[in-house]
Formats: structure tokens, sequence, C-alpha cells
């Protein structure tokens, strides 16, 4: 005798993440970025200088033999592994680079900057949706919304993200991970956790201290565990999922190069995190010696022995950090994040796992910052990025309780006459004051590089050799392309590419002093803009025949 059960499947709708009113404010995000970042790439004299690095790298992945003096065929494995940035910018950069060729005809070096913008743009724009979703699962949509568009708009960001720098893509994967650690944080699981460790690995092959954003996610588990808000075996799987995740792909890495990171200063602080500040490259003029690369930018925190010899490292580095991370916020947001965290405290000790994902990473990240300014003597307001992304979704979310408090104080809250349009009237008026900063052309005075470099191409011989303390020139002239230059032997003339004006401080690169020792007395054989005041800045080349170089300024010692 046999039974037979009989039924009807139905097909259940999988529930929806994403609705109208979302896909309405990511379509305003996207429209503001593509606008902002499109109008700083088109007033871009000239990109920063870490983007010719990352040029470099793009170009010599594309082309592994281009440039080279060797016999023997490179492959793209070897220019990863002897590269001294992860791959994962260069790599978009590459890609960008290839669809440029087949729509413009720029020269190489042009294209491969512009692509550098581009690709780094293109992450900023996709960082709208992990940061709206951030902010909505934690606060709400409008909360999402606005920490989104304030990180767009604010001056910092906006300008370090249109550049040729790796921060956009870096932030995407970063963001994008934060966002499945909150996720996986709420509604745990394996596959939760396995998500946010892979997205983990991804921003650790753009930024090493990607990683940090997997500690960050480690701990939360490991408190939730310890505290007992989830089973400690149940945390200990989603822990070790995290850690195959990272291991996924942040491994493979490791082994090709043989260690954390390639990144020389990032390397020297992790073998020697309490020795002094490694020398810099200086270009001696001799054969065989290697121009340095270009130097970070000047927009920072410096340690100055002279004037702050004497005082504290670490208070010095207090405000410095301090300092770079409120100027990053426009002053205002972090006004707003400092009262978010007062709102919010509550929220901490309540077992919202979610909210301490960016918590525990703003942590982390502000502890590495002040570390990293007291080892160094340098902070760069670049280096607070990551930090200012997460201020941003927590400021925005103190602009309702803001003015809802404002609007309790005794005959002040009468200022507000529509108290329900009172945070929108606060939130437009921080974007508007933003802006007027956001979009001025980025490096104008440093235009006069490109048409030096430009000019220097129909100019200079192989066998000569240029003196560039920017590195811009030379990159133009299409002599940096895929390497930096060795000089063997002795040329006829040396070229040496000067900028003058009161607003080019360059005394920290390592041949700026050098090459202006050399022109002093000499005329330039190439001025831009040729009618430029003394206090304007401009460019000039200088040709000199390397005998008479050596023997009114000989070659300094290594």
């Amino acid at each position: 005798m046999s039974a037979e059960v009989g039924g009807q499947l139905e097909v259940v709708t999988a529930p929806r993440s994403l609705f109208g009113p979302d896909y309405a404010r990511l379509a305003v995000l996207v429209l503001v970025a593509v606008g902002i970042h499109g109008w700083l790439i088109s007033h871009t004299a000239v990109p920063a200088r870490d983007g010719l690095t990352f040029a470099r790298f793009a170009l010599s992945f594309s082309d592994p033999n281009a440039g080279s003096d060797s016999t023997v065929p490179r492959q793209r494995i070897e220019v990863i592994r002897s590269a001294e940035q992860p791959p994962g910018y260069p790599f978009a950069i590459w890609v960008t680079e290839i669809v440029l060729r087949r729509v413009c005809d720029l020269p190489t070096p042009d294209r491969s900057l512009l692509a550098s913008q581009i690709a780094n743009a293109m992450g900023a724009v996709l960082l709208v949706v992990p940061m709206y979703l951030i902010g909505r699962m934690l606060f709400g949509r409008n909360v999402g919304f606005a920490g989104a568009m304030l990180f767009q708009v604010l001056p910092v960001p906006a300008r370090v993200t249109s550049d040729a720098l790796s921060e956009g893509i870096y932030l995407a994967a970063a963001a994008t991970a934060v966002m499945l650690g909150v996720r996986a944080s709420r509604l745990p699981g394996i596959g939760g956790f396995l998500l946010c460790g892979l997205a983990v690995g991804c921003s650790y092959l753009v930024r090493p201290e990607g990683l940090l954003i997997g500690a960050a996610v480690g701990m939360v588990v490991v408190a939730a565990g310890l505290t007992r808000s989830w089973p400690r075996d149940a945390a200990l799987g989603r822990l070790t999922a995290l850690c195959v995740g990272v291991a996924l792909v942040a491994v493979p890495y490791m082994v090709l190069i043989g260690k954390i990171t390639n990144k020389p200063t990032s390397d020297t602080i992790l073998r020697n995190p309490w020795d002094d500040q490694p020398g810099r490259p200086i270009w001696t003029g001799q054969p065989g010696v290697c121009a340095p690369k270009p130097a970070t930018p000047l927009f920072a925190a410096w340690w100055d022995p002279k004037v702050d010899e004497g005082k504290s490292r670490i208070l010095w580095a207090a405000r410095a950090v301090w300092s770079e991370m409120i100027k990053a916020l426009h002053y205002v947001v972090g006004a707003l994040t400092l009262f978010a965290l007062f709102v919010h405290r509550r929220r901490l000790f309540y077992g919202d796992w979610g909210l301490w994902v960016p918590i525990t990473l703003s942590g982390i990240m502000l502890l590495l910052l002040l570390f990293l300014a007291a080892r160094v003597g340098y902070v760069s307001e670049r280096h607070t990025v990551l930090l200012v992304m997460l201020c941003c979704i927590l400021g925005a979310s103190a602009i309702q309780p803001l003015t809802d408090a404002f609007a309790k104080i005794p005959v002040l809250g009468r200022l507000i006459i529509w108290p329900a349009a009172a945070p929108a009237v606060l939130f437009l008026a921080i974007v508007c004051s933003a802006l007027p900063y956001t979009l001025k052309p980025m490096h104008p005075h440093r235009e006069g590089h490109k048409h030096a470099g430009r000019w220097l191409a129909g100019q200079i011989s192989d066998k000569d050799w240029l003196q560039d303390p920017l590195a811009w020139a030379e990159f133009y002239a299409g002599r940096t392309l895929y390497k930096t230059v060795s000089y063997p032997g002795e040329p006829e003339y040396i070229w040496i590419v000067i900028e003058k004006g009161k607003s080019s401080p360059h005394s920290r690169l390592p041949q700026w002093d050098d090459a202006k020792q050399r022109v002093t007395g000499q005329t330039p054989v190439y001025r831009w803009p040729e009618n430029a005041s003394p206090d304007e800045p401009a460019v000039e080349v200088y040709k000199l025949r390397h005998k008479a170089v050596t023997a009114t300024n000989p070659p300094k010692a290594p």
C-alpha cells in the first residue's frame, strides 16, 4: 500500500531591497557626482604628481616590454611584482586607457593621465551606491542620501577623487566592504561575512590599509561573541568566513610580492615601526643614478625640525591630524559628526553591531593617522578621506536632531519659521557653501609643465639629461612613460626644468635646491607663460653644457 501526497508549487517573489524612492535618490546622486567630477576633470591643468606613478604602472602593464633595456621579454606578472603600488587602481587605468585609445587621438602622456582621472572619478561615482546603502541601513533613506551627497560635494574628497589618484577606486571598494560588514552584523550569516571578506580583499588590492576594514569587522564579531550576543561557535564560524574571504583575494598578491605591501614607506614602517623616517633619494647628476619619483602632495602638515624642535611629537601629531581632518570635513560636517556621536550614544550600548562597524573602523583609522603623523612627521588631507566618508554619513544623521533641538531653544527656536523644512535648508546650506571651493580649477598654476614637456619632446636628444624636480615635464616629454630615467655616461647637454613664482614652495623636493643652484645666473631657452610677472607662477627650461655645469657646480656626494 502506498500513499501519495500532491501539492501545487508556488513561486515566492524574492523580497526587494530597493524601491522607487531609493532609485530616485540614487539617480540624483549619480547625476550630481558625474557633473562635479566631469567639471573638475575638464578644468584640470595637470594631474597630481602621484598620478604619474600610477599611469606609468598602467602603461607598463599594457606593454611590459616598452622602454625596457633588457633583451629578455617581460611578462605582466613581473610588472605587478616589481611595482611599488598595488595593482587595483593601475588595472582600472589600463582598462580606461584602452577605451580612450578608440575614442580620442590624444598623445600617450595626455591619454594615460586622463585615463587615470576618469578611472578615479568612475570609482567615486560608483561610491554613491554603498554610501547610500550604509546610511539607509543605519539611519534611513534621507540620511543615506545626505551622507553620500555631502561626500560628493565637499572640496577635499571631491577634488581628490577627481585627480589622478587611487582614492575613488579605493573608497568604492572600501565602502562596499563596510556596507557588507554592516549588513552581515545585522543579519549574521556565513555568506554575508564571506562576501564582506572578499570586498576587503579587493580594497587591499587598491590600498594596503584596506585590510583594516577586515580588522574592524573582525573586532565587532569577536565582541559580539565575547558578550554572548551571538553564540560563540557561530561567532567563530563567521570570523572564519571573513578571514577566508580576505585570504582568497589578498593572499595570492602577498605570495607574488613576498610581503604585505610593496609601497616603500608602508613596508619600511611594517618592518621597523619605531625607527626614524627613512631618507629620501637625492638626484646627484652622477652616472647611473636614477631620478627620484614624484614626491607627496604639499597640502599637508609637516614636522619641521627647525620650528618644532623640542615639542612633543605626540601632541604635534594630534594637532596635525585634527587640523587636516576638520579641513577635509569642511568644518561644519566635523561639528555635525561630534553632535551625532552624542545623539546616538545609546544605540552603541544596545547591541547595534551594525553601527559598531563604522565606529570601530573610524577609531582604528584615527589611531593609525596619529601613529603615522608621529612616526613620519607628515599627514595629508588625502590620508583622511576614508574617515571623512564615514563622518559624512554620521554627520548627516545629526542634521534632523540638531534642527529639532534648535527649535526647542527659547527665543532662538522662533527663528525656524518652517520646522519641517529646517533639515533640508541646513543640508542645502552646507552643500551651497562647499561648491564654490569644490569647483575651482585644479592645479592651474602648474599648467606650464605640460607645455614645457611638449616643447621638450621636440628639442631634447636621447643622449641628453633632463633634470625635472617636479617630474611633470619629463613625463609629457615621453621620457618617463614606462620607467624613471637612468643616465649612464656623460651627456653634452643637461636640460633643467624650474618652476618660479611665490606660490611654489618646494624645499622638500629632492632635486629642487640642486636644480635651482645650477640655473642661477643662466638664461632660459623656454618660458611659459612668456609674459609672466616675477610674482606669477612660470615654468622655465634651461639648456646647459654638461662640462660647464660640473665645472661650476660639481655633483654632490650621495
